[in-house]
């Protein structure tokens, strides 16, 4: 596996966490909220990338990503060395979207390190970083949801069958659900899928 390195002036992770501490810092730390819609403006992932695009669109931020295999209690794992960052993901993804949850959960552990090498750490030491990481993940994806859901209503909308057009509706809806309830409960669907394997 190799890693992506970049000089400090052009680390677009840097870049990123020095404009959120710019924009945040009279009132820091920010809600995870906040920091979730600032992650997706910066990482401008969907939720239907497959796994070439995200290789790819990690790559443009200075992350190398991967797929390996991993032991079934161990979903991801990240590693962070001076400009050097990796992600690695479990290669089998045993339910829809766990590969971009997982990545949204590594890629906060990552912000983590960097926001405390810029002084400005966002978990207290009070909290837990892999609690954050996975509210942060479930943001991230819930607001990616929100995000294109008028577009695929403006597809519906286009159809030109009214008996289609309200066929999408429904699609439309039932999938936006499907992509809420994952969000909440990804890490239940993992172990539903591992147990069913076994």
């Amino acid at each position: 596996m190799e890693l992506v390195t970049d000089s400090t002036e052009n680390d677009t992770m840097q870049v990123f966490c020095r404009s959120v501490i710019s924009r945040h810092a009279a009132q820091w730390p920010p809600e995870g909220q906040v920091l979730a819609l600032e992650f997706l403006d910066w990482f401008g992932s969907n939720s239907l990338l497959k796994r070439d695009a995200l290789m790819e669109l990690c790559r443009s931020k200075g992350v190398s990503l991967s797929f390996a295999a991993l032991p079934n209690e161990l979903r991801g794992m990240n590693c962070s060395f001076q400009d050097k960052r990796e992600i690695v993901i479990a290669e089998r993804e045993v339910a829809p979207g766990a590969d971009q949850h997982t990545l949204f959960h590594e890629f906060r552990e990552i912000l983590e390190c960097e926001f405390v090498q810029l002084g400005y750490p966002i978990v207290g030491p009070q909290d837990s970083l892999e609690v954050q990481a996975e509210l942060f993940a479930i943001a991230c994806r819930m607001h990616g949801v929100i995000r294109e859901f008028p577009a695929y209503l403006e597809m519906v909308a286009s159809v030109e069958e009214k008996w289609l057009r309200y066929l999408g509706y429904v699609f439309v809806g039932f999938f936006t659900a499907a992509c809420f309830f994952s969000c909440f409960y990804m890490r239940q669907m993992e172990e539903i899928g591992y147990e069913a394997e076994r």
